[in-house]
């Protein structure tokens, strides 16, 4: 997973996530409640990966390079 794609579904996430808590807050039901909770989960490991992502990137190795003449 690259780090948009992984930025890309954190944004959908906290979407669905802020969705889920409004209906949890309106209806007061235990099934709102328990989704907002794992979409919040998942926003959070999703914004790990990212994070993580960018942190373990591959470094440039230097490499002579010899002209020729």
């Amino acid at each position: 997973m690259t780090r948009s794609v992984a930025l890309r579904t954190f944004v959908i996430f906290i979407l669905l996530t802020l969705l889920a808590g409004v209906t949890g807050l309106a209806s007061q039901t235990e099934i709102a409640e328990i989704v907002f909770l794992i979409g919040a989960s998942l926003s959070a490991l999703l914004l790990f990966i990212a994070v993580a992502a960018q942190a373990s990137a591959p470094a440039p190795i230097p490499v002579r390079v010899r002209r020729r003449r």
